[in-house]
């Protein structure tokens, strides 16, 4: 999990095992703060936690299982169960993060309406970040009376992020009518002229759409749905490598096997034999 990228120029850390009951349904991992003045990368497989990392300063970029977004500051992105996931930043950042496990955390999330949620825009990132720091105090304090605290934050938290979620979730009808036609159509080279006339916009008014909800544009949400297709058929299916670049758009295998690779860390090959060898190793995961 260690960051692949210089020294941080700031960074503070706390964490806390409580060992209670209550501890094992909604615990913090560990709460920190970090600056990088330059070049970072960070890469995670099969994590068994949630990740929630909000940007403060500066720029930040995210893959999560080939679905690709661009942070500014103010964004907090939740990286929930992935198989594969990247941050990296070209010129430096600030951050708090907040690593989340338990087994209530699925029920938490599903609850607030958070899960499968990955970006989400803050009205008030200070707020969050206040609530997040509050939860790696009370981490500090390691007393019986903390677990009550930590709890509440957390909570707090998720209501927090679930309200902010809601606000700005709900796509513009055109944004909805795109997705829907890339998604059922995701082997098609549509122009985005047609794409745009499809979801009843304009081409840029579509580009501004996807920027602002899902973090990329048009033909990155393309690609990433390519990918997500492409995973799903090498692990669920016997088709050959070349009819799964065929299905999702590919006219070139090895232009295929170039982007799956560069979405997900591993050749197309790789991540079935990996797929067949993690299914016969029961509950294994990955570092």
């Amino acid at each position: 999990m260690a960051p692949i990228s210089q020294k941080p120029v700031w960074h503070e850390k706390e964490s806390w095992d409580a060992g209670s009951p209550q501890a094992r349904q909604l615990w913090p991992l560990s709460v920190t703060g970090t600056k990088y003045a330059g070049a970072y990368r960070w890469e995670l497989r099969n994590p068994p936690y949630l990740a929630i990392e909000l940007l403060l300063e500066g720029e930040l970029a995210a893959d999560i299982d080939g679905e690709k977004f661009e942070l500014v500051p103010g964004d907090l992105l939740m990286i929930c169960h992935p198989n594969f996931a990247v941050l990296n930043s070209r010129r430096g950042f600030r951050k708090r993060a907040l690593l989340l496990q338990g087994t209530l955390l699925d029920a938490a999330l599903s609850g607030f309406s958070l899960y499968g949620t990955r970006l989400i825009r803050l009205s008030d990132p200070e707020a969050v970040e206040r609530l997040i720091a509050a939860i790696g105090s009370a981490l500090a304090g390691k007393s019986p009376e903390a677990v009550a605290v930590v709890n509440g934050r957390i909570l707090e938290l998720i209501s927090t992020l679930s309200a902010e979620g809601a606000r700005n979730s709900a796509y513009p009808d055109a944004l909805n009518r795109a997705i829907r036609i890339i998604e059922t159509r995701p082997g098609e080279d549509l122009p985005l002229t047609e794409l745009a006339e499809g979801a009843g916009c304009s081409v840029s008014t579509l580009q501004r759409a996807f920027r602002r909800c899902c973090g990329t544009t048009a033909s990155g949400y393309r690609r990433s749905t390519r990918i997500r297709l492409a995973r799903q058929l090498l692990e669920g299916s016997e088709l050959s490598i070349k009819e799964i670049a065929g299905r999702t758009g590919y006219f070139d295998q090895a232009h295929f096997s170039r982007d799956f690779k560069k979405s997900c860390g591993l050749s197309p090959r790789a991540w079935r034999r990996r797929t067949v060898s993690t299914a016969s190793a029961d509950g294994s995961w990955g570092s």
